[in-house]
């Protein structure tokens, strides 16, 4: 048996799960966000459906919020709120006011921010010029002492033009009793 309780695929760009753990669920949501030359209204009903998706999670869930936001965090921070830690990175683009406007709307922190690392360690993306290097895949927790470290990995060997990145979270996931 698995600790995993239920899975929604949502739409082509989000996915729902929940897990249990020793003192409650954990709602998982993956996602890949329109790019930015995407339209507005593209955009929007993306996070009008992430949105949705939340809604649908357990009150008392932890919520993670993985995937390609396509969202550079930048590292602007507003005295306050805790969307974006002391280590956000990049230059803001098109997408940017979109996630953190999510994210303080819904109580939600961008894991990576939190985390001083190496830009090695940051940029998980690489466009196809070979100079133009950015942070747009995010983990996003609603618990800061959920994770204990996020960053990102250059040495799995996937076919793709992104890195992985990896959290560590201070969780025990729990066997399901249901099939």
């Amino acid at each position: 048996m698995s600790a995993c309780v239920s899975w929604t695929p949502i739409n082509e760009r989000l996915l729902r799960a929940q897990f249990r753990h020793t003192a409650g669920f954990l709602s998982l949501i993956v996602v890949y966000a329109s790019t930015e030359n995407a339209d507005t209204s593209v955009k929007e009903q993306f996070y009008a459906d992430l949105k949705v998706a939340i809604a649908q999670c357990g009150k008392n869930d932890l919520k993670v919020i993985l995937g390609d936001f396509n969202a550079v965090t930048g590292s602007s921070r507003i005295q306050g709120d805790t969307a974006l830690g002391p280590w956000g990175s990049g230059i803001p683009n098109a997408n940017t006011d979109l996630l953190l406007s999510f994210c303080s709307g819904h109580h939600l922190s961008s894991a990576g921010s939190w985390f001083q690392r190496k830009d090695i360690h940051h940029f998980s993306w690489i466009s196809n010029d070979g100079h133009t290097w950015k942070e747009i895949d995010h983990i996003l927790s609603s618990c800061g002492k959920l994770v204990r470290q996020c960053r990102v990995y250059r040495s799995f060997d996937v076919d793709s033009d992104h890195f992985s990145v990896l959290a560590t979270l201070k969780l025990k996931l729990k066997r399901s009793t249901q099939p």
